[in-house]
């Protein structure tokens, strides 16, 4: 139960990063036109870099250690203050480097200093510590208070295209003002320690062997709005956000259960429970194929008018990028389960910073080619293809580990489901009038029709529900 319980509570998490901008996207997105979002969308992307080499992967890296010493207090005390140490070490030097990057900026300085607010976020931030302990409850309910009073200025002090700065500031205030509440729950969970004791170097050479493939996945993640900043528009920015802002938060609806299979899956592997852990994975790769299915039939369903009824007529263009760019959350769904829950929890950083790589090295490649000629629509088909290959490098990289038949069993059954939702949603998207009820009676509607196909077809998610239930207490 303390596994449906942690899913539940990594799902809300998750969700909680995108939540406030999604919340408060018509709104926004009407205040500050795509010129606005997308300069909040440009200047963020290039302070992810620094506050990357701040994080130096810790907070991956930092939820695994915690997982495989949990039950043991004083490891696990040592471990974080050894941790926190090299994280305010790293820190500190993006800081001064971000510092000498502001001298030779001179556009979109102050925004530029207003985000880089979220440098001082990386130190604080310790939700790493309490994920590997499989205390999710914590963090949650701090975040989801905080971001609620962010929705609430925004809408308040927000209120032309001369606010902009205000509305980052509420942005990367909010996840200081988060990291920095859980810090007073720490003490219940470490005990004292002899700085003698703490061995800061062991855990260098681990850092930054994770370093790079987060310095790939970070920098092709956000490099797209970077490229489109430099080669194209700031508008073009704010299509492509908008965009990716939808497909990502479905995307994390879809896989952010995931997160809680991390600190499980390091528990058994620790305990050389190799097989029950492989059927973990196997389990999540069904809820995955399950869930991303439905939602890109949801989105293909109602993209034809869904980014105007939500972002303005301003952000017509939105619209066919999302209908692009859905095809991807079953690429990032495969992937998140093989890189960042099987590959993590056994350790093999080899082959998450080959795909990192691929990833990164692609989608420059092809942006190249792509955003010159195509603009914001050659970015979002360039993210397609790249998800594409780095998903088949992936499969292929486990394949010694998994009978691939088996782990993509009864695939086709939820590709015919999902078919058949999309046709009820776009039915229904064309014969209802754009609002905020017709919406809830397509997304009820395709839900339906999905479940009852999958019931139709005996989808085998059907008999991992049948088996959860029966061994529920015993999870």
């Amino acid at each position: 139960m303390k596994l449906i319980k942690n899913m539940g509570l990594s799902t809300v998490y998750q969700l909680l990063s995108l939540i406030v901008p999604l919340i408060t996207a018509p709104y926004v997105s009407r205040v500050l036109g795509s010129t606005g979002v997308g300069i909040n969308a440009f200047t963020a992307s290039i302070l992810s870099y620094f506050t990357l080499f701040a994080g130096l992967g810790i907070q991956i890296y930092g939820n695994r250690e915690i997982a495989y010493h949990q039950n043991n207090v004083r490891e696990r005390t040592k471990i974080f203050w050894e941790l926190q140490i090299i994280q305010t070490i790293s820190t500190l030097i993006s800081i001064v480097v971000f510092l000498i990057f502001l001298i030779f900026q001179s556009k979109y300085q102050i925004f530029f200093l207003i985000q880089g607010i979220s440098l001082f976020t990386v130190m604080a931030n310790i939700s790493w510590f309490f994920m590997g302990l499989e205390n999710f409850q914590i963090i949650v309910f701090r975040n989801t208070l905080i971001n609620l009073i962010v929705v609430i200025l925004t809408f308040l002090l927000v209120r032309k295209y001369s606010d902009l700065w205000i509305y980052i500031l509420l942005l990367v205030g909010a996840n200081l003002l988060a990291n920095l509440s859980v810090w007073p729950f720490l003490k219940k969970e470490i005990c004292k320690i002899s700085i003698r004791d703490l061995d800061i170097k062991k855990h260098m050479g681990p850092v930054l062997i994770l370093l790079l493939p987060q310095i790939a996945a970070t920098a092709y993640v956000n490099i797209n709005k970077t490229m489109l900043g430099w080669l194209d528009s700031t508008s073009g920015v704010g299509y492509f956000n908008q965009a990716d802002m939808i497909i990502r938060t479905a995307f994390t609806a879809v896989s952010s259960f995931a997160s809680a299979f991390l600190p499980r899956l390091s528990n058994l592997f620790s305990e050389n429970k190799i097989e029950e852990g492989k059927n973990l994975i196997r389990t999540a790769l069904q809820i995955m194929f399950t869930l991303s299915i439905l939602a890109i039939a949801g989105i293909l369903g109602v993209s034809n008018n869904f980014a105007t009824f939500f972002f303005g007529e301003k952000f017509q263009a939105v619209g066919p990028l999302m209908a692009v760019e859905a095809f991807v959350i079953f690429f990032f769904g495969i992937a998140n389960v093989i890189r960042s829950q099987y590959l993590m929890a056994i350790r093999h950083t080899r082959e998450i910073t080959v795909a990192a790589l691929i990833a990164l090295i692609v989608n420059i490649i092809i942006n190249l080619i792509m955003i010159p000629r195509w603009g914001v629509m050659g970015a979002t088909i360039t993210v397609l293809i790249t998800e594409g290959l780095t998903t088949a490098y992936l499969v292929w990289a486990v394949r010694k580990d998994f009978d691939l038949v088996i782990l993509f069993q009864g695939f086709w059954k939820y590709i015919i489901a999902g078919i058949v939702a999309f046709g009820g949603t776009y039915y229904l998207n064309n014969n209802l009038n754009p609002s905020i009820i017709s919406y809830i009676i397509q997304a009820f509607g395709g839900i339906i029709t999905y479940s009852i196909m999958i019931y139709i077809l005996k989808a085998p998610i059907l008999k991992l529900f049948k088996d959860f239930k029966k061994s529920k207490r015993s999870i």
